[in-house]
C-alpha cells in the first residue's frame, strides 16, 4: 500500500465512514422501462443518457439481521425514486420521462426502508432515476449510492467534511495577519497574489462545506460544482503566476498555456469531481515546470518547492476525489502557516541600506507601498516595467520590486539610464554591447544579461554609445 493510500484510509478511519456506505452491490441497469435487456453497471460511472434510467439490484439481509432498520442513501444529480421489492418507499423530487414531469430533488437524500417491506434474505431494490434539469452537460452525475443499517445522513456529511472544517481557519488566520502586515507595511503590494491565493481557498472551502446548511437541490448543486471547479483553476493559475514571477520572466505565457491544459484535461476527463482533480493536478505540475529550471541553478527555493508541487500532483491523482475534501484544505493550511512564519519572521529588507557605495555618490529612495528603499544607481543593471510596479535588477543579482511605474523611476535617475524597450530601461554603464538577433538587436549587459531593443529606441541607444566611446 503507498503511502497516499494509506493516508487516505488513515482520513477515512478518522472521520467515521460507515461500512455499508462503501459496500459494493452488483448493479444492474435496464433499458426500455422494464427489468429486460438489463447490463452491469456500477452507478458511479453511467450517464444517466437515457429518459429514464432503472437501476436494480439485490440485497442479502442475514437472518440473524432481520429487523434492523435499514436506509437507502443516494447522492446524485437526479431526482430518484426507490422501490423495495417492488414497493416504493420515498421519493426524491420526482423522476420523469421529459423535463416537464420532472421535479428537481436534492443532491443527497437518505430513505429509510420500512421495517415490514424487508424480509430475510434477498431484497430486490429498484432505483429510478431522471436529470432533464442538468443545465450543462455532466458525465458520470451519480456520486454515490449506498445500501444498509440507517445512519445519521446529517452527521456523516459533517464527518465527510471534518478535515476542511478543522483546516479551513488556519488559512483564515493567516489572510487577516497579513492584510494586517501589508496595512502597516509590513509586507510590500508584491504580497497580493499570495493573498488572492488565501482568499480563493478560503471561498472554496465555504462553498464546499455550504452543503451542511443548505439543501441543494441538483441543478443547483452543479452550480456549486462549477464554482468549486472554477475557483480551484483560480488558486492554480495564481500560483503558476507567482512561481512564474519568481523563477522566470515569462509570466503570462506560463499562466495563459496552463489554462490552456486545464480547458483540455477538463474536456478529457468526465466527472466534476475528476475534473476538479485534474485541474489541481495541472496546476501542480506548471508550479513543478516553473521552478525545476531554477532548481537546476540551485536556487533553494526552487529546490524545496519543485518536489512539493510533484508529490502534491501525485499524492491527488492516487487519493483521487476525496484528497479534494481533505488533503487539498491540509495542504493549504500547511502553506498558509508556512507563509505566516515567513512574513511574520522576515527580517528587515537589506534593499534599504546602500552596499558598497561611494561616499561621493548620490542615492535615489524609491517608495514600496509603506517603506521606502535607498538604493546606489550605480548598483542597478537594469529596470523592468510590470505594470504599475518596477522591478530593479541590481549587479549582485537581487530583484527589489517597487510601487513605482517604470517612467517615474527613470524620472528619478541620472542620464546613464536609457529606455531600450517599452518594458525595459538599461544603465549604459552595465552595457557590454549590442548585436543582432532574431526579431531586432539585442543588448549584452554585465552578468551575461541579453535584452530585447526596441525599434524605436534602437537609434537614440546607438547615439548615447557612440558619444559614450567618444568621451572615453
Amino acid at each position: 500500500m503507498t503511502a497516499c493510500r494509506a493516508l487516505a484510509l488513515l482520513i477515512a478511519l478518522c472521520v467515521g465512514y460507515p461500512s455499508w456506505a462503501t459496500a459494493t452491490l452488483g448493479w444492474q441497469l435496464c433499458e426500455g422501462g422494464r427489468a429486460v435487456q438489463c447490463r452491469a453497471v456500477t452507478p458511479e460511472y453511467i450517464d444517466l443518457s437515457s429518459t429514464l434510467t432503472i437501476l436494480t439490484t439485490v440485497v442479502h439481509v442475514p437472518p440473524n439481521e432481520f429487523g434492523d432498520p435499514l436506509s437507502v442513501e443516494i447522492d446524485a444529480m437526479a431526482s430518484s425514486e426507490v422501490r423495495w421489492n417492488g414497493v416504493a418507499i420515498g421519493r426524491n423530487g420526482v423522476p420523469g420521462t421529459v423535463r416537464a414531469d420532472e421535479v428537481p430533488g436534492r443532491y443527497s437524500v437518505s430513505l429509510d426502508v420500512p421495517p415490514a417491506s424487508i424480509r430475510p434474505g434477498d431484497n430486490r431494490v429498484t432505483i429510478l432515476l431522471s436529470s432533464h434539469h442538468l443545465w450543462l452537460p455532466v458525465g458520470r452525475p451519480v456520486h454515490r449510492i449506498a445500501i444498509g443499517p440507517r445512519q445519521d445522513a446529517d452527521a456523516y456529511t459533517v464527518r465527510h467534511y471534518l478535515w476542511t472544517l478543522a483546516t479551513l481557519a488556519l488559512p483564515a488566520c493567516v489572510l487577516l495577519a497579513l492584510m494586517v502586515f501589508m496595512s502597516v507595511g509590513r509586507i510590500g503590494r508584491a504580497g497580493l497574489p499570495m493573498l488572492a491565493v488565501l482568499a480563493a481557498v478560503i471561498a472554496q472551502g465555504l462553498i464546499e462545506t455550504s452543503k451542511l446548511v443548505i439543501l441543494y437541490t441538483y441543478p443547483w448543486h452543479l452550480s456549486r460544482m462549477v464554482s468549486l471547479i472554477g475557483l480551484t483553476a483560480i488558486v492554480g493559475l495564481l500560483l503558476v503566476g507567482f512561481a512564474s514571477r519568481v523563477f522566470m520572466n515569462a509570466r503570462a505565457i506560463v499562466v495563459v498555456a496552463t489554462g490552456m491544459a486545464m480547458i483540455v484535461a477538463c474536456l478529457i476527463v468526465r466527472g466534476l469531481d475528476q475534473q476538479s482533480l485534474a485541474v489541481f493536478e495541472v496546476a501542480m505540475l506548471a508550479v513543478a515546470g516553473v521552478a525545476l529550471p531554477a532548481a537546476a541553478r540551485r536556487d533553494r527555493r526552487a529546490i524545496l518547492l519543485a518536489p512539493v508541487a510533484v508529490s502534491l500532483a501525485a499524492c491527488a491523482h492516487i487519493v483521487g476525489p476525496d484528497f479534494l475534501d481533505a488533503g487539498y484544505y491540509v495542504a493549504a493550511a500547511g502553506a498558509s502557516v508556512a507563509l505566516g512564519l515567513a512574513a511574520i519572521l522576515r527580517p528587515g529588507p537589506v534593499e534599504e541600506v546602500p552596499v558598497a557605495v561611494p561616499a561621493v555618490e548620490p542615492t535615489v529612495t524609491l517608495r514600496d507601498g509603506a517603506r521606502h528603499h535607498v538604493i546606489s544607481p550605480s548598483r542597478m543593471v537594469f529596470l523592468e516595467a510590470d505594470d504599475d510596479y518596477c522591478i530593479l535588477h541590481t549587479d549582485d543579482g537581487r530583484e527589489v520590486v517597487v510601487t513605482m511605474t517604470l517612467k517615474a523611476v527613470l524620472a528619478l535617475l541620472t542620464a546613464d539610464f536609457v529606455r531600450i524597450h517599452r518594458s525595459h530601461a538599461i544603465n549604459i554603464r552595465h552595457l557590454l554591447e549590442t548585436r543582432a538577433g532574431g526579431n531586432g538587436r539585442l543588448a549584452e549587459l554585465s552578468g551575461g544579461i541579453v535584452l530585447p531593443i526596441g525599434r524605436v529606441y534602437a537609434a537614440k541607444l546607438q547615439a548615447i554609445t557612440e558619444a559614450v566611446v567618444k568621451s572615453a
